[in-house]
């Protein structure tokens, strides 16, 4: 069974009417959202995926299925859907392939998942007090059945944006960059809750089965090395977290396709830093990670850099010049789940 994951930029901006849909919008006029829409549909179709996970999604099932509708009239396949509860204009989705290796998907209902929703306490704001608080984006939690295998949890995930408004403007000037700091910061302290709790979740899971398969993937806004926030203002890494700590080993996720990518190969994004002053930096946002149960089962995973460019013609030009700002992930999972 092939599992794709995929932030498609700002699929929103693609449409109008949401329950109503059209083409276009304030962003994007009807032929340059179609354009984009076309690109992101071909990427998908060259991938072939029997579970596609997605982030920034629609903010609504109609706009979905218009888009859907579009990739099948390019010669892609058809999906079912289940759309996640939160995200506002950037919803979670994931899509099950009609005739793939995924026989079945559902949300997953259990207590522990439930709770999920629920706020818990964090001291998100530095100031030394615990305070309410909840997910940015609730993950979405599904239970998938492959063909002729065993099901297995995907929880899909899209951590609190590090996004700064004005943030390099703010930087840049001695007397604001301050401000920039405690904005800085606020995002990342959010983004460890959000980490923090998922983990818990995880931890829960595995203690009620230590057998549990379980898949999270998605983009979690952070990955290897150290930026400036890390290594001066003492925050944690993210993707660490919820791999798992060096002391439980039997807990510890894997990861997807880390192993399996070439280091240079090894970014889903490219941005501008302007913190560390780096132009067009290469970052890993997008993972996997697998619990130790079925960690055996991938059989291959890596970046879609391939097919992703081939539907880019310029990453710093128009929306509809390129199919998203993050590249597809994914992974194939063999015996016993796709027999």
């Amino acid at each position: 069974m092939k599992i794709v994951n995929w932030n498609i930029e700002w699929m929103n901006r693609w449409f109008s009417g949401n329950t109503s849909p059209s083409w276009g919008s304030h962003s994007l006029n009807a032929t340059a959202a179609k354009e984009a829409a076309g690109r992101a549909a071909r990427v998908i179709r060259a991938l072939d995926p029997d579970l596609l996970t997605l982030q920034e999604g629609p903010s609504a099932r109609e706009e979905m299925a218009l888009f859907l509708d579009h990739m099948v009239s390019e010669g892609g396949p058809e999906f079912e859907v289940i759309m996640g509860a939160d995200g506002g204009a950037q919803k979670l989705y994931a899509l099950r392939k009609v005739g793939g290796r995924c026989e079945s998907f559902g949300l997953a209902t259990d207590a522990l998942t439930e709770s999920l929703r629920d706020v818990w306490l964090a001291d998100v704001n530095g100031d030394l007090m615990l305070e309410s608080y909840d997910f940015t984006r609730a993950p979405l939690v599904i239970s998938a059945d492959p063909v002729a295998g065993q099901p297995v949890r995907v929880v899909v995930l899209h951590t609190k944006s590090k996004y700064v408004h004005r943030g390099q403007q703010l930087f840049e000037n001695p007397a604001t960059r301050p401000e920039f700091i405690a904005d800085a910061m606020l995002a990342r302290r959010r983004i460890s809750a959000e980490a923090f709790r998922l983990r818990s979740y995880l931890d829960a899971v595995l203690e009620d089965d230590n057998a549990a398969r379980i898949i999270v993937t998605g983009d979690f806004n952070d990955g290897p090395g150290r930026d400036f926030f890390e290594r001066s203002y003492l925050t944690h890494n993210v993707t660490d977290i919820l791999l798992g700590s060096t002391f439980y080993p039997e807990l510890i996720f894997a990861h997807g396709f880390l192993s399996r990518v070439a280091p240079a190969a090894l970014f889903t994004a490219r941005f501008d830093d302007f913190v560390d002053d780096v132009r067009d930096r290469p970052l890993l946002l997008d993972h996997f990670v697998i619990s130790p149960a079925m960690a055996d089962e991938v059989q291959d995973g890596g970046i879609a850099h391939e097919a992703f460019d081939a539907e880019t013609d310029r990453m710093d030009g128009r929306r509809e010049e390129r199919a998203s700002d993050h590249r597809p992930i994914w992974i194939t999972l063999g015996m016993p789940l796709s027999g």
